[in-house]
């Protein structure tokens, strides 16, 4: 018996353009919002301590994304201001130009290689006022003095696995397919090639140049090949699964499923 498994693969979708605050659904990221549609599943913070993925609920045209469920995590931009009144040393208000994208739980770095320099962690935030810091001011920080928080992450990407890995059929013209319970219903068609490592390119039927497709199937059904699907694939020793088509896949989500796949002569 051989397996395959559905392999995340992630594409960039865009990145934030302003910071977005952790416990709601909203991501403001930068026009266009092309790349992304209702139902994909995408990834922010890859890489990085604040990794989480969503589910994209609905788009708000060249503006945001909104996503099924609340932010775990901030996700937030590179973002100066300046000390805008003389804040006194020993206490934890810093009054500042703006707050725009100065988001509760980020650090700034205050008077960068200058004699006041500090790191302050955000506590709250006074909309359009001050900054209040979890720790009191080291310093008196002056008027113009530069305070900026450090940007987390920022890049939005798409998820999807919908590509198995690679199944060596060699000669074997008799196929069976064991579907887990975690298989999200879907079509099934096919990439193939003739090596283990080359690229592996849609296969079609000769008679009408379509995917060789197998019609739309739920979880845990056993299927076995039949008819033109059977006789399109027999001279293909290395085979993909692809859950969906080329031109609409469907992602088969996190669960890291594998499929069951029987050979035979």
């Amino acid at each position: 018996m051989r397996k395959v498994n559905f392999p995340t693969v992630y594409s960039t979708g865009s990145t934030c353009d302003e910071s977005n605050a952790s416990g709601q659904k909203v991501v403001k990221v930068t026009a266009p919002t092309a790349p992304f549609a209702e139902g994909d599943r995408v990834i922010l913070g890859r890489g990085t301590e604040r990794k989480e993925e969503g589910i994209i609920d609905t788009i708000q045209a060249d503006v945001s994304i909104t996503l099924l469920t609340n932010l775990v995590y901030n996700h937030t931009i590179d973002k100066e201001t300046t000390v805008d009144v003389g804040s006194a040393a020993d206490q934890k208000v810093l009054s500042v130009t703006a707050t725009a994208d100065f988001l509760a739980g980020e650090t700034v770095l205050v008077d960068e290689g200058e004699t006041h320099e500090a790191t302050y962690t955000i506590a709250s935030v006074q909309a359009g006022v001050s900054l209040t810091m979890v720790e009191d001011l080291l310093f008196t920080h002056e008027v113009a003095e530069t305070v900026a928080q450090t940007g987390i992450g920022g890049v939005v990407e798409i998820c999807m696995a919908s590509l198995s890995s690679v199944l060596y059929k060699g000669n074997h013209k008799i196929v069976a397919i064991f579907l887990p319970s975690t298989w999200a219903t879907a079509g099934i068609t096919f990439a193939g090639c003739n090596t283990e490592d080359g690229t592996y390119n849609q296969i079609v039927k000769a008679t009408d140049i379509a995917e060789v497709a197998v019609a739309s199937v739920a979880a845990s059904k056993v299927i076995g090949l039949d008819g033109i699907v059977k006789e399109a694939l027999e001279g293909i020793p290395y085979l993909k699964l692809r859950s969906g088509t080329l031109a609409a896949p469907v992602d088969q989500g996190t669960s890291g499923i594998v499929v069951d796949i029987v050979l035979g002569r």
